[in-house]
């Protein structure tokens, strides 16, 4: 078993989770899905699938790429929104419209982060094959792989890398998919990561790869995996 380092910095827990919290912050719509919220009718009409009214939206001559205008999902688009709902049918229409998936909501989100967060592998190939950018990040670094993995949906992990996403993203903290996934002990998507080539010989800042991650955070059985992984062993 590898030797079990202390990761530097504040308590581990707190270190870790705080990063992630933030992360699903600046993406918006998991820490923030609930209270009122002024809408442009399009994105309202998405936020509650309405793809009829949708329809008759855009025929009217509404701007596809319509945003929450206040409240807590302010600059939430009408695309985000059907991608944060898997919504297929919805999202075909606004890309049909003209909508653009490169759109940012004011922490930096982006469809396909919605998609990637909340589980929709097939919205997740549709706003790919629109142009979407599989390797955009919010402020603090974060991906929609690095999303996609702390969320452990495991299809869309294959679809953004298949797709070009890069295995050895980091956060502001040099962490990547792959010590995420360490850290959470979720031996399912490591095995997925290092089969899509991720590398678990890569450090993060304080010089502490996923193997020693898993170590510290007691998954002693996932730590002899990654180090095994990591010595070619």
């Amino acid at each position: 078993m590898p030797e079990q380092r202390q990761i530097a910095g504040p308590a581990p827990l707190l270190s870790m989770l705080l990063p992630m919290l933030l992360a699903l912050l600046l993406v918006g719509g998991l820490l923030l899905a609930s209270g009122p919220a002024a809408a442009d009718g399009l994105a309202e009409a998405a936020r509650n699938g309405d793809v009829e009214d949708m329809e008759a939206l855009l025929a009217a001559g509404a701007d596809p790429d319509a945003v929450e205008t206040s409240g807590v999902h302010e600059g939430k688009s009408a695309l985000m929104w059907a991608a944060h709902k898997g919504d297929r049918a919805a999202v075909d229409l606004l890309l049909e419209a003209g909508a653009d998936v490169g759109v940012e909501n004011p922490r930096g989100g982006t469809a396909l982060m919605y998609a990637a967060a909340f589980g929709s592998a097939d919205v997740v190939r549709q706003l790919l094959d629109a142009g979407a950018d599989p390797n955009a990040r919010v402020s603090n670094g974060w991906s929609a792989l690095l999303l996609a993995t702390v969320k452990r949906q495991g299809e869309s992990i294959e679809v953004l890398v298949e797709r070009g996403a890069d295995t050895e993203t980091r956060d502001v903290y040099g962490w990547t998919p792959l010590m995420r996934a360490a850290e959470q002990g979720n031996r399912e998507i490591v095995e997925l990561l290092l089969a899509l080539g991720a590398d678990p010989g890569v450090e993060e800042q304080s010089g502490h790869d996923a193997a020693s991650i898993a170590a510290e955070l007691g998954h002693g059985q996932l730590a002899r995996l990654l180090a095994a992984a990591r010595d070619g062993s």
